[in-house]
């Protein structure tokens, strides 16, 4: 073999060296960020939890909104009927002083 050959194909050769271990250096680094990824999946599954804890709040806070809706519709009603009793109590009231003059 050529000796220029010869040193053109030993570094080809380092090069090729050198390409795979930064590849093997790559995919080891890359393999430690997954096995690293423990903690993203860790983290990951509190924020599923916070979410379904979330969603929960949310649920009873719409479910409490529903009932507060009835309830102020009940006094509503109720306030209503109050003041149509207040109403025929103050005709009821004329009627009586009226009555009690005339006596």
């Amino acid at each position: 073999m050529n000796p220029k050959n010869s040193t053109a194909v030993e570094e080809a050769r380092s090069d090729i060296r050198d390409h795979a271990q930064a590849a093997v250096f790559d995919l080891g680094a890359l393999a430690q960020e997954v096995s690293g990824g423990s903690e993203l999946r860790d983290m990951l599954a509190r924020v599923a939890k916070q979410t379904a804890a979330l969603d929960a709040v949310i649920k009873e806070t719409q479910q409490s909104l529903v009932a507060s809706q009835a309830t102020v519709v009940r006094l509503e009603e109720r306030v209503d009927s109050a003041s149509e009793q207040w109403k025929v109590l103050a005709k009821t009231t004329d009627v009586v002083k009226v009555a009690c003059a005339e006596i």
